[in-house]
């Protein structure tokens, strides 16, 4: 009996396996295969099969593994055999019985009969199939993609799947062609794949945190659609489910799609698609001692407090009447718990297709195979995660000792098993890079002065900006006292970059910072491409700063944390430094709306004024330099 395989075309647009023969041949091919090797036929795949008593351990298994849309919905009346009944044109590479030792065959059967079919799928039915006829006649090697998305090497000439032989070649069925092979193709694991298994006990720890951000969801285009109901919605015959992971896709993200407001928090990813077959990641795997070790290392900077000033509705309030009643309240412990294993994850995947290769001064991006790239990593510039943090070697760090471990061929690239989680101090606990160009102004409206960001072209004043130093990203913020005794003031959120920009974000965290004030000199406003002793004239300057920053109070406001004067000769572009070893309570992490700030004023008086300092001030930025 002829048996129409109504599930296989919805589950192979869940595998995205549209397409898997050669672009070369036609569609009529498939079905009208024009070939000296292939007769005509009236026994299907599963007769050819079951009649042929050196594949029978094929068969028992496929006898008894049903078909899964997705790890967690097998079909109950849909095995492997009915698919080797139906009408569907696919193309078997049957292992004859002695390519499965008795242990083998033993344990495909226990899985079958233990609620595992979907790794007997995976692993060895759909390993062994592909669509469509696939006939060995010569005409060179085709890559394959079998049911369960592996792509594999199809030699034609020599008459080899995945380079073993081929015992017997072509056998024609009425729906599609038999091949028996010499042993099981291999399988291996993708990324995502390898993570899945439980068996991997080493890891379990990475595999718990990346399982816990798996989705699944009803696929109404993979499901077959029965009669509608008395109100006229659809009702399904048989339902098909997609599962996805948020880790894969973004690095920011929200719990959901709905109102994005009402959360306070990210959830990062390394923002991978690690289950893709066409691609080619190494990807870091931390053993259970490497990962307890990195949150132990990393817990002392997550300190959180239980209750923050929102500093979005802050602003909005001040400036509409001055006063501030709006908080986020959290648990510490639990935000801990979240953002800490975050982390340690979201920089663990490098995209091999996007690391440089060459000289510093000279390199193109996609050049590397993984092995080669891992053997030669040191040789590179950089290298890049998926996350967007891009890491050097330097003083105290080597980036090869990234890929310390033992690594594991994966179907879409290679993991690193290691004991160690060699991140740099300088991504986990970045230093700060507080732009004042970058939108970093916090709170312009306290009645004292106006700031005026200020466009400079390093490049362009370059004949004497090299003896007194360029501005950071070609501007700086010019801050002009509203009546002329007076002193200006403005209050910067201590949000940015880390200061040498190798890490796609930086936050305050709880610990020590070196804080400084990088300012610029005045006559940097009126020189262009020269500079002549009337223009460059030096004023001085001083200045005060003051930190405000969350230490569990109520009234509604941040409090003044500590507070420094400054000198500024106003001869160069100077880093000054404002506090030593400045000790943030808490921790801002992933938090959103919440954030300490500084406020920068002048502090000159009429006296300091007649002795050549001025209260009109220029800022290039602000650093926080992390003391770890």
């Amino acid at each position: 009996m002829k048996v129409t395989n109504k599930y296989i075309g919805a589950v192979l647009l869940g595998l995205g396996l549209a397409g898997m023969q050669s672009c070369s041949d036609a569609w009529d091919d498939h079905y009208n295969p024009a070939d000296a090797d292939v007769t005509t036929s009236t026994e299907t795949l599963w007769e050819l099969i079951s009649n042929n008593p050196n594949l029978s351990k094929f068969a028992e298994v496929a006898q008894k593994s049903h078909y899964y849309r997705d790890e967690k919905h097998p079909q109950a009346d849909y095995t492997f055999k009915t698919m080797f009944e139906g009408t569907q044109l696919i193309t078997v590479w049957a292992p004859q019985n002695d390519a499965l030792t008795d242990a083998e065959w033993q344990k495909w059967n226990d899985f079958a009969d233990n609620g595992l079919g979907y790794t007997v799928q995976q692993q060895l039915m759909a390993n062994s199939i592909a669509l469509w006829r696939n006939i060995a006649n010569g005409g060179g090697i085709d890559t394959l993609a079998m049911l369960n998305g592996k792509k594999v090497a199809f030699d034609k000439d020599n008459a080899t799947m995945a380079g073993l032989p081929i015992v017997e070649k072509n056998i024609a069925a009425s729906n599609g062609t038999l091949h028996i092979v010499s042993s099981t193709l291999p399988f291996t694991y993708n990324l995502y794949e390898y993570l899945k298994d439980v068996q991997n006990t080493d890891v379990s720890k990475f595999h718990d945190f990346i399982i816990a951000s798996d989705t699944t969801y009803f696929n109404e285009y993979g499901s077959i659609e029965g009669i509608p109901d008395m109100d006229g919605n659809p009702t399904y015959v048989d339902s098909a489910y997609t599962t996805t992971n948020a880790m894969f896709f973004g690095t920011h993200n929200f719990p959901t799609s709905g109102n994005n407001e009402m959360y306070d928090t990210y959830d990062e990813s390394f923002g991978a698609n690690i289950i893709a077959e066409d691609s080619s990641f190494i990807m870091l795997l931390p053993t259970n001692q490497a990962w307890t070790d990195a949150y132990n290392k990393l817990e002392k900077y997550y300190t959180y407090a239980p209750k923050y000033v929102d500093k979005r509705k802050q602003r909005e309030n001040e400036i509409a009447n001055g006063s501030v009643t709006d908080f986020r309240e959290f648990d510490p412990d639990s935000l801990k718990a979240k953002n800490i294993p975050m982390d340690i994850v979201s920089p663990l995947v490098f995209n091999v297709n996007l690391q440089p290769k060459g000289t510093k001064d000279n390199y193109k991006i996609g050049q590397w195979e993984a092995e080669e790239f891992l053997d030669n990593v040191s040789q590179a510039p950089y290298v890049r995660n998926t996350y967007g943090d891009t890491l050097r070697t330097d003083d105290t760090w080597a980036k090869e000792s990234l890929f310390d471990g033992t690594r594991v061929p994966m179907s879409n690239g290679i993991g690193i098993v290691s004991n160690t989680w060699n991140i740099p101090a300088k991504l986990y606990k970045p230093d700060l890079s507080v732009e004042i160009g970058y939108a970093s102004l916090f709170n312009a409206n306290l009645g004292t002065g106006t700031v005026t960001p200020i466009d400079f072209s390093n490049e362009v004043a370059k004949a004497w900006v090299d003896t007194v130093g360029v501005v950071s990203n070609d501007n700086f913020y010019y801050l002009k006292p509203t009546q002329e005794s007076g002193n200006p003031k403005f209050e910067f959120a201590l949000v940015g970059s880390s200061s040498n920009m190798e890490c796609s974000e930086a936050e305050v965290m709880s610990g020590k910072y070196d804080v400084y004030l990088v300012m610029v000199p005045n006559f940097y406003l009126t020189s262009t491409d020269t500079i002549d002793a009337d223009v460059k004239k030096h004023v001085k300057h001083k200045v005060q700063a003051s930190i405000f920053c969350n230490v569990g109070q109520t009234n509604g406001k941040d409090k003044e944390f500590k507070s420094s004067v400054v000198e500024y000769a106003g001869e160069k572009v100077d880093t000054l430094l404002l506090f030593q070893d400045f000790e943030f309570p808490y921790s801002y992490k992933n938090l959103r709306y919440c954030y300490p700030t500084m406020t920068i004023t002048t502090s000159t008086t009429s006296g300091d004024r007649k002795n050549g300092y001025t209260n009109d001030i220029c800022i290039d930025r602000i650093i926080l330099k992390s003391k770890d």
